[in-house]
């Protein structure tokens, strides 16, 4: 990475309190972006080097500039000089769906959209229908459960394992290969790591050869399973992804894309939907007035759904690099900075949502959230998260009506900066 001269930082505008990885933080950031958007809606973070964005209007904005605010914002941890050979110097950088800009992005989006057409999606409906059943019927005589790893992971997960194609006995491979991506991950650094303390060169050699080790063993397995879509094409999306052609009739996709995205897709089909799932029914159960309507009005379901989004999506934020100097609300951000989007302080916005710390299953613009983002990266697997978190709550709340939290449990997340995380929720019925 191209070493740059450090700048005075001192005019920047800061909001203090803002500790992205601080328990408190985590288990209730509304309070901090209530603040900002009343004080400092545009900010920089010294501690970790990034400016943040808080409203809506200006998120909005980002995510529609791509030109401006690249996605090309992370950093990985490179491979040792061992596997260079087996997966290059920038595998996921090379290949990301997620991380990378047009023309690459556009090529790819376009292979993977192939999986998420409405017909498809509605398809996944009985699976996840009878999943959703088959766990619940598992717990339903017990009172009580921790309801993320029984019930919301056990969804999303089957769930997008199953869209993919591939063999739920795997499931603890493709759960571990999801954490190594995020591990690896780091947000981009404009001045070398030795300048900036970049996180992401900072891994123990040790973690750093365990994690990558893994990763060739990902690539090995997923190898196999192209070849065999290759050689026997089927109705799911690593098939969609093999087959997918370009204007000349060549092939859209390398088999190393089609790796990354496979693993992009498990690990952003995982986390989200789950926790989408989990907010929807802490949300709903703390309201008895609303999921009795709901329990009452299947069609309810989906504005629950939509409403937990807006007001406390499964994104927190993610990552942005801006290209040019960018003017935001009145604060110039230079050129080649980290920008964090704050999906969630936009949820709460006053100036574009009424009494907005207030959930409300009738709120009429619930869905104007930037949950899912916008533009060109408008998340490919909303309309499966939709499906499931409908499906999965709507079984829920029908199967134990009396559903309700665990009194006195502490409600804890994972200390990440891009997701929101819940490490547990407990809840009994009668």
């Amino acid at each position: 990475m191209t070493r740059t001269a450090l700048v005075d930082r001192s005019d920047r505008p800061t909001l203090d309190g803002f500790e992205p990885f601080a328990p408190e933080y985590l288990r209730n950031p509304f309070p901090v972006w209530a603040r900002a958007l009343h004080e400092c809606p545009v900010f920089y973070h010294p501690e970790l080097d990034f400016w943040v964005l808080t409203r809506w209007a200006d998120i909005a904005a980002a995510t529609a500039d791509w030109q401006t605010f690249s996605n090309r914002a992370t950093d990985f941890v490179p491979a040792p000089e061992r596997f260079v050979e087996k997966v290059g110097r920038n595998f996921f950088g090379d290949n990301s769906l997620l991380a990378s800009d047009p023309p690459q992005h556009t090529a790819s989006r376009a292979a993977a959209n192939r999986s998420f057409t409405r017909k498809r999606v509605a398809e996944a409906e009985s699976f996840v229908r009878a999943t959703a059943a088959a766990l619940i019927d598992d717990f339903y005589s017990e009172g009580r459960c921790e309801l993320m790893r029984r019930y919301a992971y056990q969804i999303s997960q089957r769930t997008i394992v199953h869209m993919l194609g591939l063999p739920e006995s795997d499931m603890p491979l493709f759960t571990q290969w999801a954490q190594d991506h995020f591990a690896l991950m780091a947000p981009r650094s404009a001045v070398d790591s030795e300048q900036a303390g970049n996180s992401a060169h900072r891994m123990p050699d040790e973690e750093r050869v365990e994690r990558w080790s893994r990763v060739v063993d990902a690539v090995d397995y997923f190898h196999d399973v192209i070849e065999d879509r290759r050689s026997s094409p089927r109705e799911d999306m690593i098939s969609d992804m093999v087959q997918a052609t370009g204007e000349d009739g060549q092939p859209a996709l390398t088999d190393e894309r089609i790796i990354v995205h496979a693993q992009e897709m498990i690990s952003a089909g995982n986390d989200t939907t789950a926790n989408l799932i989990g907010v929807t029914t802490m949300f709903l159960t703390a309201d008895r007035s609303q999921l009795d309507r709901v329990q009452r009005d299947p069609a309810l379901t989906g504005k629950a759904v939509e409403e937990a989004l807006r007001r406390h999506g499964s994104a927190r934020g993610m990552f942005r690099w801006t290209t040019r100097d960018v003017t935001v609300s009145g604060v110039t951000i230079p050129a080649n900075s980290n920008v964090y989007l704050a999906f969630q302080a936009s949820g709460i916005d006053g100036e574009h949502f009424t009494d907005p710390l207030r959930y409300d299953i009738d709120r009429p613009n619930a869905d104007e959230h930037l949950a899912f983002g916008r533009g060109r990266h408008f998340c490919l697997g909303a309309p499966l998260a939709r499906l499931e978190a409908n499906v999965a709550v709507r079984s829920l709340i029908e199967r134990l009506p009396a559903l309700r939290l665990t009194p006195g449990r502490t409600l804890d997340y994972v200390p990440v900066i891009t997701g929101a995380i819940l490490q547990r929720l407990d809840v009994e019925w009668d």
